[in-house]
């Protein structure tokens, strides 16, 4: 039989990486706390130089027009800041009502969006700071020309007026649907490749002895979706018990009250030994969830396909980024869900989706609600060509069943005039 071994990776860093680190806080603090290291620092080496009023006539020279100067910047910066917000929810309602809700995160976490930001903060606050000192400066005994200062200033304005060019550039892009299908796929093949590991990645151990009367854990805690798990925790949990664990619940899948998660087999494990190991938010994630990258691809195929919105042309070019993934899914062994310890023994059993439960996911309604589009209809034959002769044999049984799903729902929903130009195979739809 054939299993994994597992890798340490502490919930909290997952939990970091995936609710902290990509959130429109975190970057932008960073930057404003290094923009009042930096305007402290060249304060300092103001005071150090000393360089008397007037020496620098091409750049602002003396405390009180430095001030002034810095007024201005933190007005102008703060103006900015809102434009930001306002197009980003724009793009955000755009990308809610016309693609999938599922694909506002990646306007929310797009790295673009949070350096912006981050770069009008640290711009905003950095002039403040600068417009108290100069401003503090004017009443002093002792003046000087705040050179460092206002030359670090202007060239952070410089950066934040190309920061908010490439801002716009960046959000325009994302506003693309081809760019946005291809920021889903990017983000969900590393989960695939995680999820669905080459054959040379398994070991062999002996099959768990199943105990005819398994324990059953519910779940008792907060309500929420299932982001991580952290497998080597799981594992060890089970080895100092003498014990292995089944689990009833899969990443992405919604925990009530009451929710089956595991059986116990062999052990005394409470229910809350096992699920703080499970990482618990509001809603799911590439990280460990291959599905859900092929989940945000039907949704936006499915939404232009619509009577609503009527483009299967966005339809065909979501089926071009699942055509990509299923290939990948395909071409791999499908996962057995066992880990096992340092010594080989199997201590776990996740629940994992096979290659046809993937390829129902990302297949079924499509073809469901791109059945009477000819563009569509030939697009999934030429999918399902190319994936039926790359794939090995064990998986033609399951691409012939969504092509008898497409022969059929075809045949029931295309008009009759239809039907012939619709029958060809083609990778490019209708071109």
């Amino acid at each position: 039989m054939r299993a994994l071994p597992v890798q340490p990776e502490p919930l909290w860093r997952t939990d970091f990486r995936q609710r902290i680190a990509v959130s429109l806080w975190f970057l932008p603090t960073i930057f404003a706390v290094a923009a009042i290291a930096a305007a402290n620092l060249t304060i300092w080496l103001d005071a150090q130089v000393d360089a008397p009023i007037g020496v620098r006539p091409d750049l602002v020279s003396d405390p009180g027009s430095a001030a002034t100067f810095a007024g201005a910047i933190a007005a102008a910066t703060l103006a900015f800041v809102a434009v930001v917000f306002a197009t980003t929810l724009v793009a955000i309602q755009l990308a809610a009502s016309q693609y999938s809700p599922r694909t506002v995160r990646v306007f929310i976490r797009s790295r673009v969006t949070r350096v912006t930001l981050g770069l009008f903060l640290a711009t905003f606050v950095f002039s403040v700071i600068i417009l108290v000192s100069n401003r503090a400066s004017v009443t002093s005994a002792k003046q000087f020309a705040p050179v460092v200062s206002v030359t670090t200033l202007l060239a952070l304005t410089v950066t934040t007026v190309f920061g908010f060019v490439a801002y716009l550039h960046g959000v325009v892009r994302l506003m693309r649907v081809q760019y946005l299908l291809e920021t889903i796929a990017t983000e969900s093949r590393p989960a695939i490749e995680e999820n669905f590991p080459p054959a040379s990645a398994y070991v062999d151990a002996e099959p768990p002895l199943a105990d005819p009367s398994p324990r059953r854990l519910c779940y008792t805690g907060p309500t929420g979706v299932i982001t991580a798990t952290d497998l080597h925790g799981l594992v060890e949990l089970c080895r100092q018990n003498q014990c292995w664990l089944e689990l009833t619940v899969g990443v992405g899948e919604y925990l009530a009250h009451g929710t089956p998660v595991a059986l116990v087999h062999g052990g005394d494990l409470r229910e809350g030994d096992v699920t703080r190991f499970f990482l618990i938010g509001g809603e799911r994630t590439f990280v460990q969830d291959p599905a859900f990258g092929f989940r945000q691809l039907a949704d936006v195929a499915i939404r232009a396909l619509s009577p609503a919105v009527n483009d299967p042309t966005t339809g065909v070019q979501a089926i071009d980024r699942i055509s990509d993934l299923l290939a990948i899914t395909g071409s791999r062994p499908d996962p057995t869900g066992l880990r096992v310890d340092a010594s080989g023994t199997v201590r776990v059993k996740r629940k994992l989706r096979n290659f046809d439960a993937m390829l129902v996911l990302a297949l079924t309604e499509v073809i469901r609600y791109g059945a009477d589009a000819p563009q569509v209809v030939r697009r999934l034959r030429g999918m399902l060509d190319e994936l039926q002769s790359t794939l090995p044999a064990d998986r033609q049984a399951a691409i012939d069943r969504q092509r008898s799903l497409l022969e059929a729902a075809a045949g029931a929903a295309l008009p009759a005039p239809f039907t012939a130009v619709a029958s060809a195979a083609d990778r490019e739809g209708l071109g």
